[in-house]
């Protein structure tokens, strides 16, 4: 009918929260920047959103910023007729920040011409952010938030005068110092844009730690053991793989404590100029840990790489994936996880490398190489991990954070069914066997834990074995042998086609 009035119905409004716990995420972030919610005695906050993140001084505004300043010296008053035009190549392309023609005013002096531009170009403040002041002959120019160290080096300011008018650009007077709560705020909103129902601990911790990591296990046990993923970011420490194998031990401590979980580390490789020199960290042994080394080429992602000199990554995008994900999904399904938005719709590298530079090839190898990154296919719109790799070979089974985020799941259940159990009494037959309805029992705790998962298609078959004449009167241990069947992932699809006659 033409006439009517239409209701839609919404969906979400009520936030409410997801079951279970796969998602619960960490966000570790090396800073000797705090922001106003945290102090050295309160470093770990549970979020449930953006919003809690700015409510604990977390923005995108900033903070901590030290804007650099460059100043034009008149020289010359110039003529009535004179034009200027004055840009700046700033971390957002080039800007313009005045352009305008002399009049009768501006040229009384060298002074009347400085207020001028000074004037010409706080008129356009509201555009792009920069400010001036003329005191004198000399105008000073401080950067808008958010250029950082970008405009520190080279010639970025640029005078274009046609006529008589000259002046002498200092290109730096001031340093630009960039913001570390800017970085903070990427990687939460990030994570909260890909999985907007997340719980996230947000740790922040001295750099120092991040030689050896041990702030992971204070994250973990603040939580007390429910994180499942943790994604840790610093810029203070090259990339290495010993830095991978530091994680690991730490991971491994934690699982050997009941509380296992997975890293996804953001590798710092500014300084590497040919992302394709990296070294494999499929040579390494640490199954629970992801390197990512993708960035956003075209948005927020690529201006805080500018502002900062240093690796920005994905650590918040790839955390956002896996939470999002069930634990048996690879985070690069294709038909699943677009991470595509403003960020990630142009895509680079950690390093700044352009990711279209880069060659079928390379792509192929540094896919190899283990390393987590974000790519594009051809028939497809958008943007997509190219797997969900771990610092292991791949022919261990724990090569894939979904293989990690299985059997780890699987291992809580378990371990939640059996430990009411522990030091229970065993009833054996007279011949010492495990009488046969005790061996049911043990059967069906275990069950009841994986049942679940096979509901939900989480694994695909599973089976309990328990040897009836395994002797626990003399070791007081009762084996449980447990088989998973994973789900598996198509990460190649095969089509053989052809011609033929008939069919």
């Amino acid at each position: 009918m033409a006439n009517d009035v239409v209701f839609i119905k919404g969906a979400g409004g009520l936030g409410r929260p997801l079951a279970g716990e796969d998602f619960i995420s960490g966000y570790l972030h090396y800073s000797a920047t705090l922001p106003s919610g945290f102090s050295s005695s309160d470093r770990i906050k549970k979020i449930f959103s953006v919003s809690d993140a700015v409510a604990l001084g977390i923005t995108n505004t900033h903070l901590g910023e030290t804007k650099s300043t460059s100043t034009f010296t008149v020289t010359n008053k110039g003529a009535v007729g004179d034009t200027m035009v004055y840009t700046v190549a700033s971390t957002l392309g080039t800007l313009t920040l005045a352009s305008y023609t002399q009049v009768t005013a501006d040229v009384v002096s060298t002074t009347t011409a400085a207020t001028r531009l000074a004037s010409e170009i706080n008129l356009g403040t509201l555009t792009h952010g920069f400010t001036a002041i003329a005191a004198i002959a000399v105008v000073t120019i401080t950067a808008a938030g958010g250029e950082g160290i970008y405009l520190n080096t080279g010639t970025p300011y640029v005078a274009t005068i046609v006529g008589t008018l000259a002046g002498t650009i200092v290109q730096s007077v001031v340093a630009g110092v960039s913001s570390e709560i800017d970085i903070m705020y990427y990687n939460i909103a990030e994570f909260f844009r890909i999985q907007p129902k997340g719980q996230l601990y947000v740790g922040i911790y001295a750099t120092a730690d991040a030689n050896i990591f041990a702030s992971v296990t204070l994250m973990q046990d603040f939580s007390v053991g429910v994180i499942r993923q943790i994604g840790i970011y610093q810029k203070t420490n090259v990339f290495a793989t010993s830095q991978v194998t530091t994680l690991q031990a730490i991971l491994n401590t934690n699982y050997t404590n009941h509380k296992p979980l997975e890293a996804i580390y953001g590798a710092e490789i500014s300084g590497t100029a040919d992302i394709t020199t990296l070294t494999s960290v499929r040579l390494l042994t640490a199954a629970n840990v992801s390197v990512t080394v993708g960035q956003d080429g075209g948005a927020l992602g690529l201006r805080l790489y500018k502002a900062t000199g240093k690796s920005i990554g994905c650590v918040g995008t790839v955390l956002g994936t896996v939470a999002l994900a069930a634990v048996n999904e690879c985070i690069g399904w294709v038909g699943k996880f677009d991470i595509s938005a403003t960020e990630f719709n142009v895509l680079n590298f950690a390093n700044g490398q352009v990711y279209t530079t880069l060659s079928d090839g390379s792509l192929t190898s540094l896919d190899a190489y283990g390393y987590v990154f974000a790519k594009k296919y051809v028939n497809a719109s958008g943007s997509f991990f190219n797997s969900s790799s771990t610092s292991i070979p791949v022919t261990s089974d724990y090569a894939y954070i979904e293989n990690n985020r299985t059997i780890n799941k699987a291992i809580r259940g378990l371990r939640a069914f059996l430990l009411p159990q522990l030091a229970s009494p065993i009833v054996l037959n007279a011949d010492g066997t495990i009488k046969e309805d005790v061996i049911a029992y043990f059967e069906t705790l275990c069950a009841r834990a994986l049942d679940v998962m096979q509901r939900d298609l989480e694994i695909s078959a599973y089976s309990v074995i328990i040897d009836p004449t395994q002797n626990i009167l003399s070791t007081s241990n009762l084996i449980i042998n447990v088989k998973i069947v994973p789900v598996g992932v198509a990460r190649t699809i095969t089509v053989n086609v052809g011609f033929a006659l008939a069919v």
